[in-house]
């Protein structure tokens, strides 16, 4: 296998930095999912466990714009006479395209541009490729960062690329190995995940594949039995692919045939050693992976085929830059189960990612039974369990080696774990090399509490929730830093009583708009958190974070006047951020005001659209009638906004309905 550290040309949206804000975490750690009788005891076992929002220690990534230009993006190539992988390595090392050399086709949707969306748990998220999403429900912490890329020496003259990082929420080290091995016609990727901790953790691990839709695109897996969403009222549910009658008398495995977007998360049966799903096409063309048991359910996901659908499709991408779903394969039932990572444990499990041609009349059976079977038949020709499960062997005694070559560096925090562990006599887990050189500003900001027992006199650098990091806070000389991350560390275990004890400690010490905005955010009574924002506003704000929160609070309180009027002191450069200017749009439309609307306010490119968010489209609707209501001499009643509103075409740019 060839490896080569190079940059690759793509026009790219500045990601922009990150929002220094803490996102604090949901007081209940569990989401409650209602589920029918269809679910068995057995199935519905997890569902919603430890599924409550939790983002920190990590920032949210909202800061990016869609001004694309052509730029130089850091990648490795991997490469062999069958295939060509290229990965981004400040991107999540997102596998971005595995291109098949004897077919010669893209196997995945190669995403033509760089464009973040607002779709992960950070914010920031890119569509196409192969992305890796561990520790916590959703598109991870990592999906738009840089990761950690190098050598690793194998066996003889052999060598694979590896991607690895600490994350730090669950204080967990994880590694994907990439492995192309000569004549081979699939990329094998092996998955390592340590819990060194001495306590269970609450998990999660979903890869997720983009690649093509058509008409033809046809989804295939070694499973049916499937999770979904009810249309009429979204309680989970569960059926067999590929029929759902409440969507409609249609073969569903064809994706396009879906008018809402979904997912269907497929339970393959216990006894299948080898799990896989594919997308197969009208030519007789397959994209597929397979994978070894751990990974063991399957998911698809499709935008549907409705305006709303479509539209995210370009949002993600650009304008004719092609229609794509996702095949998914994860460690848990489902994004929305929970899952326990013990202590002092490891997980790994390898999985092919492939390409082949075989029979398109057996592969679109009317029969989608006989279609699956089929291609398990190939499947089994192509990599059998006991090839795939021996090379796993392989692969994982390969997987505890060091690096050899650093080509690429990660984030500062575990050089910074290191230097924790080190001081406490601890030893790190085999094969991670975090070097001293990506340490930044970001971890200097602790190492100074470390190292010399106080914290900076300046602004929040960055958060750590960690118990040393607590103990050497306490012991610390009195600040308002250190009783605002005391109160920071309180908000997530969750003690909300103890976190607002020490942020108001924090603003005893020194008036501050950090902990004033902590006691807002935290604080249920809507008057006393209007309050505390309106104080932090008489400080002056450093940050649009801030003038965005307070105004979607004054909106929420229905308090439009005041909204508007401290839109209009805001200083200039605030104005223009785009969630500023929808909660002044909310305010002023509320008091009968248009003037904001008039200047091409829904002409804009929306950047941070969030996924399944209609707001744009209701204050559209709420202009429109109003304007209609003015020439007509009449007040906006509820039903003359729906005669608007099915009377009146919603322009295509704001146009995210996905239902």
């Amino acid at each position: 296998m060839q490896i080569q550290y190079t940059e690759i040309i793509l026009p790219s949206a500045d990601l922009g930095g990150e929002n220094p804000l803490p996102a604090f975490r949901a007081e209940d750690p569990d989401a409650h999912l209602p589920y029918d009788e269809t679910f068995t005891e057995e199935e519905a076992y997890l569902l919603g466990k430890n599924g409550g929002k939790r983002v920190l220690p990590y920032l949210m990534q909202d800061r990016y714009d869609r001004n694309r230009v052509k730029k130089p993006l850091k990648a490795v190539l991997l490469e062999n006479d069958h295939l060509r992988a290229t990965i981004l390595c400040d991107y999540g090392g997102r596998l971005y395209s595995l291109y098949d050399k004897d077919q010669e086709r893209e196997l995945l949707f190669r995403n033509p541009v760089i464009q973040p969306a607002n779709l992960a748990i950070r914010d920031a998220w890119l569509s196409g490729g192969v992305e890796w999403n561990i520790s916590q429900v959703g598109h991870t912490f990592t999906t738009c960062s840089p990761m950690f890329c190098a050598e690793v020496i194998g066996n003889g003259d052999e060598r694979f690329f590896r991607i690895y990082e600490f994350e730090r929420q669950k204080k967990l080290f994880w590694q994907v190995d990439f492995h192309l091995p000569e004549g081979s016609r699939e990329l094998y990727v092996y998955v390592r995940i340590v819990n060194d901790n001495p306590y269970d953790s609450p998990m999660y691990w979903w890869s997720t594949t983009a690649v093509p839709e058509d008409s033809s695109t046809r989804v295939l897996m070694n499973g049916s039995r499937a999770m979904y969403n009810r249309p009429e009222n979204g309680i989970n549910a569960m059926g067999d692919m590929p029929y759902f009658p409440e969507f409609g008398p249609k073969d569903y495995s064809y994706t396009l045939n879906m008018k809402q977007s979904n997912d269907f998360f497929v339970q393959i049966p216990k006894e299948v050693k080898t799990p896989w799903e594919a997308a197969a096409y009208e030519d007789g063309s397959v994209t597929f992976e397979k994978s070894t048991s751990l990974l063991h359910y399957r998911k698809v996901f499709c935008w549907g085929d409705r305006p709303g659908g479509w539209r995210w499709k370009e949002f993600l991408s650009e304008e004719g830059g092609g229609s794509y779903i996702e095949i998914q394969a994860g460690i848990g039932r489902s994004q929305r189960h929970g899952l326990i990572m013990p202590a002092k444990s490891e997980w790994e499990f390898t999985t092919a990612f492939g390409g082949l041609t075989g029979d398109a009349t057996k592969l679109h059976d009317r029969d989608w039974n006989a279609a699956c079977a089929y291609l398990d038949d190939e499947l089994h020709t192509r990599i059998s369990p006991a090839k795939l499960y021996g090379l796993h062997g392989k692969f994982s005694i390969l997987g505890k080696r060091s690096p050899e070559k650093v080509l690429h560096m990660g984030s500062g925090w575990g050089a910074l774990e290191a230097r924790m562990r080190k001081a406490a006599g601890e030893s790190m887990p085999e094969g991670f090399f975090f070097p001293e050189e990506s340490i930044t500003d970001q971890q200097n900001y602790w190492i100074a509490l470390l190292d010399n027992g106080a914290l900076p006199d300046t602004d929040p650098a960055s958060y750590l929730i960690d118990s040393r990091v607590r103990e050497a806070l306490i012991a610390s000389p009195e600040s308002w830093q250190k009783n605002y991350q005391l109160g920071v560390i309180a908000a997530e275990v969750p003690d909300r009583e103890e976190a607002i004890r020490l942020f108001k400690k924090s603003v005893k010490a020194k008036s501050n708009i950090w902990a004033l905005r902590a006691l807002a955010v935290l604080e249920s009574d809507q008057d006393k958190a209007e309050a505390y924002y309106d104080e932090a506003f008489s400080l002056g704000f450093t940050d649009v974070g801030f003038a965005q929160e307070y105004l979607k609070l004054l909106v929420a309180q229905k308090k439009h006047e005041k909204a508007y009027e401290v839109f209009k002191s805001l200083p200039e450069e605030y104005k223009d951020d785009e969630r500023v200017m929808i909660s002044a749009v909310s305010a002023s439309l509320a008091i009968g005001e248009t003037e904001l609307c008039e200047d091409g306010f829904f002409d804009r490119n929306f950047v941070n659209v969030r996924e399944g968010e209609v707001l744009l489209s209701e204050l559209w609707y709420y202009y429109t009638a109003l304007k209609a209501a003015k020439e007509r001499n009449i007040k906006v009643t509820a039903s003359f906004l729906d005669w608007i509103k099915q009377n009146s075409t919603l322009p295509k740019n704001i146009d995210f309905r996905m239902k």
